[in-house]
Formats: structure tokens, sequence, C-alpha cells
């Protein structure tokens, strides 16, 4: 399996107690690719806003998940998909 992007919906959120600097850490849920936990630099979004977005998501070979973001002059901007989409819907 090659790396691909998928859409993925947060379904937990917390404060990444320890980290170097500030971050979550998500529970995003890819559908049939089962649940992932991921790091987020905070970038300006606060936690509870956050839960229940859905978010692209890279996997990976190893079938782990990273949140894809730009960073932008006014913080981290995460990329969305504009209407609900299905858990784990690769995009192409």
């Amino acid at each position: 399996m090659a790396d691909e992007l998928v859409i993925g919906t947060i379904v937990g959120v917390e404060e990444h107690l320890g980290a170097r600097a500030p971050s979550l850490l998500l529970t995003v849920d890819l559908g049939t690719y089962g649940t992932h936990e991921t790091v987020l630099s905070t970038g300006g979004y606060e936690a509870q806003e956050l839960k229940g977005t859905q978010i692209l998501c890279r996997r990976d070979d190893d079938g782990a998940a990273v949140v894809v973001a730009h960073s932008h002059g006014k913080g981290l901007v995460l990329l969305r998909p504009d209407q609900a989409t299905e858990p784990g819907t690769v995009v192409s």
C-alpha cells in the first residue's frame, strides 16, 4: 500500500501534556482503517472546536495517520472537506 489521503473525523481531543510545544492529542476515526491517535500543534485551534470536525489525513505504509495542514502567516490551517464525508474515504 502506498501513502494515501483519506478523510477522518476527530472523535477525541485532549491537551498533549509534556510536549515541547503546545499541542493536542487527536483521536481520529478513519472509517474502515480504524481509529488512530496523532499529535497536532495547536496553531490557534482550541480543543473544543475540533471535536467532530472532519479533516484530511495521510496514511503511511504502516497505517499511521498524519493530519494534513498548511502553515500560514496567521497559524496552522487544517485541510477539510466542504461537505460531510464518510470517514475513510480516499481522496484522489
